[in-house]
């Protein structure tokens, strides 16, 4: 008798997609620019020509190390001020996608480790993403027999946000929050996120004169991944942008940090190598093809995290068992490095 599986799947994730890194990229692109957003008051006192030193890899084992298993892109970075003094100020970001009962205690926690380390001055602040009023962290408080602190940290939430004023900013990371919010109201309908995502790498990213380039590659590819779809409406997707891309924004064909974006990986690919009529032609079924790969992996993946052998994982997707076995080490890669 043969196995039935089902595995229920929330509509607004894709199972392989890890929401963290993309957070943790486009931040690291845009860092400048996502401290002018999030942080205006703090960017007008940074001296950005000394330049900015991203140190969470560094001060993973010593600062972080107790998070593991906790879904939070955070970055730890070192920037210097505009006042002359040899001073630093490290910077803490949290991305939080969830409320957590913890949530304000686990930044205290980053926060004393830091300073015990470094005895600099710290800048917290906490990102959070999901659009539920309930997700509102309060200051850490302790108190026992008289020894008593409070600690605030700055939060910037999804919830409050009005789309119309996001839509009119010129930052980049507008645009990023507008996809956050998009991914949680599109949760049940994969048709309404085919029409925002659409109108967002559209209208906002490949036809903007006023988006620089290096903000319109971050976003795609940043926007293509987050806002997950499936094939079919991935394929009328990448028709309906490759005309765009034939018309008006012929300079996205140079750009290097999408080409492994889905929607139009392989369009690019195809254009360079043969011109745009084979790119819209033959790049959209080879992107299709490579979107169907892509889907075994997420599922490949989904069911290692759920406790199924390498073995039976191989032949309920139909690929190599060294496929899985690549697909398994990276889920052991990523849980290390968090």
């Amino acid at each position: 008798m043969g196995e039935v599986l089902v595995l229920e799947k929330r509509v607004s994730y894709s199972p392989g997609t890890d929401y963290d890194a993309l957070w943790k990229k486009i931040i690291s692109e845009l860092f400048e620019e996502f401290i002018l957003f999030f942080a205006p008051d703090l960017y007008e006192a940074i001296d950005f020509g000394k330049g900015i030193v991203f140190l969470e890899q560094e001060l993973h084992k010593v600062i972080i190390k107790h998070k593991k298993g906790k879904k939070i892109a955070d970055k730890i970075v070192k920037v210097s001020l505009k006042n002359g003094e040899e001073k630093y100020v490290f910077i803490h970001i949290e991305i939080q996608g969830k409320k957590d009962p913890d949530f304000s205690k686990r930044m205290f926690t980053y926060f004393y480790r830091l300073f015990d380390r470094f005895q600099e001055n710290i800048y917290s602040i906490a990102i959070l993403t999901d659009l539920s009023k309930s997700n509102n962290p309060q200051p850490f408080q302790y108190s026992f027999y008289g020894t008593e602190l409070m600690y605030r940290f700055n939060t910037y939430k999804f919830n409050e946000e009005d789309i119309p004023s996001l839509k009119k900013s010129t930052n980049p990371f507008a645009i990023a929050v507008l996809a956050g919010i998009y991914l949680h109201q599109t949760e049940k309908n994969y048709h309404k996120r085919y029409e925002v995502k659409k109108k967002l790498l559209k209208d906002f990213i490949l036809t903007n004169p006023n988006l620089k380039s290096i903000y319109a590659e971050a976003l795609f590819y940043f926007i293509d991944y987050l806002l997950y779809l499936p094939h079919e409406l991935t394929k009328q997707l990448t028709k309906d942008l490759s005309i765009n891309i034939e018309k008006e924004a012929k300079h996205m064909l140079y750009s290097e940090k999408i080409k492994e974006a889905p929607t139009l990986a392989e369009y690019f690919k195809t254009v360079r190598e043969e011109g745009f009529e084979k790119g819209i032609e033959k790049g959209i079924e080879e992107g299709i093809e490579k979107g169907k790969m892509e889907e075994k992996r997420n599922l490949a993946a989904e069911l290692l995290r759920e406790g199924f052998s390498v073995e039976k994982v191989a032949k309920m997707v139909k690929l190599s068992l060294d496929e899985v076995k690549e697909i398994e080490a990276n889920i052991h890669f990523n849980r290390h490095e968090s």
